[in-house]
């Protein structure tokens, strides 16, 4: 999938290890390589509907209608929203024929 960021400082922090690692490590738990891990399944995926099931890919509600959420820990996740204006093949009820993302957030927990 073609991944874009909202937001400037997320795709920094995915491009340096040592601040995202500064920024979601605490202790022994490795955070920061979940995040890039899971960052990596989506680029890899030609679509949603490609992204292994393990990663629970889904439709999120309430606030965050419209989008997407993929799990990163129990309770941290990737959420993201479809990036197809103007694809008259898009449907956002149709995970194949999600092939561009706009991540929103690098790890949250909207729970």
């Amino acid at each position: 999938m073609k991944i874009e960021f909202d937001n400037p400082k997320h795709e920094r922090l995915v491009n340096d290890f040592g601040a995202l690692s500064k920024k979601f490590d605490r202790g022994n738990q490795r955070i920061s390589i979940d995040i890039l891990a899971t960052i990596d399944v989506l680029r890899a995926a030609d679509s949603l509907a490609d992204v292994p099931r393990s990663y629970r890919p889904h439709p999120l509600k309430a606030e965050y209608k419209g989008f997407f959420a993929v799990d990163v820990t129990n309770k941290g996740r990737n959420i993201f929203r479809p990036n197809h204006d103007g694809d008259s093949n898009y449907r956002i009820d149709n995970p194949k024929t999600i092939t561009s993302i706009i991540v929103i957030e690098i790890y949250k927990d909207y729970h």
